[in-house]
């Protein structure tokens, strides 16, 4: 039977060899001492430094000058009221739809357009997943549709270029604007981020049998260019994260 060791040399050998300020908590610190002088100071050089600039984005605010216009329940013939499917499915019918804006105050260029969305849901999980990032980049990948459940090839088997239901359900409405009847030309040039044009869509990939089911989702693209060009679809292919979206 052995002895144990005394009690004082078991609280010795737990004791750190290189203790420091750190590990003995012994750090220097700095506690504010909170006055009314050091408060209203405090206050005063907050209200110089903001006050200023609060004031140069309100008058830069009240010089944007912007028109919002609901036009799809005007352009629905009293007809088709109750029936807005039909009449967007109606190949029959002309879909033009002729309105004059007011615009109150003169817009100095750039002047942007936007299309305002609501209650669209593209955050959807399985419509979010439904494209191919391979076949959008290179031409050699254009057989790649295994993450396409919907719209990869068509009934006769040929594969659907670009594939997926967002490209399928790309936003199909047309605008164009006149004063005193003559146009306004319309840039569209650059309006899809540079990074997706460069990296995201291939220079050498063409759509192909898009839209050619019996099924239309919505605009056809032209297939003579290749994405990266089509910067409408670029755009429609990045996803909203919120169902109402410009």
């Amino acid at each position: 039977m052995t002895d144990s060791p005394p009690l004082q040399e078991k609280i010795n050998s737990r004791i750190p060899k290189q203790s420091s300020v750190f590990s003995q908590q012994e750090l220097t610190a700095c506690k504010l001492i909170l006055t009314p002088g050091s408060v209203i100071a405090s206050f005063l050089l907050l209200g110089i430094i903001f006050i200023p600039i609060g004031v140069t984005s309100l008058v830069a605010s009240e010089k944007v000058v912007e028109v919002v216009y609901r036009y799809d329940l005007d352009c629905v013939p009293s007809n088709y009221t109750n029936n807005k499917l039909g009449f967007i499915q109606n190949p029959q019918i002309d879909k033009t739809c002729l309105k004059k804006l007011t615009i109150p105050k003169d817009m100095k260029s750039p002047i942007f357009v936007y299309y305002e969305i609501r209650g669209f849901y593209q955050n959807h999980r399985r419509y979010v997943t439904s494209k191919s990032e391979k076949q959008l980049m290179k031409k050699s990948y254009e057989s790649e549709t295994d993450a396409c459940s919907q719209e990869g090839i068509t009934s006769n088997n040929a594969t659907i270029v670009p594939c997926g239901l967002i490209a399928w359900s790309l936003f199909n409405d047309t605008y164009g604007f006149t004063i005193e009847d003559k146009p306004l030309p319309i840039n569209k040039k650059n309006i899809a981020w540079q990074s997706d044009r460069i990296n995201k869509f291939g220079s050498d990939v063409y759509p192909q049998n898009f839209q050619s089911g019996s099924l239309i989702g919505g605009a056809k693209l032209n297939s003579t260019i290749p994405l990266s060009e089509q910067e409408d679809l670029i755009v429609w292919m990045r996803t909203a994260a919120m169902p109402h979206f410009r």
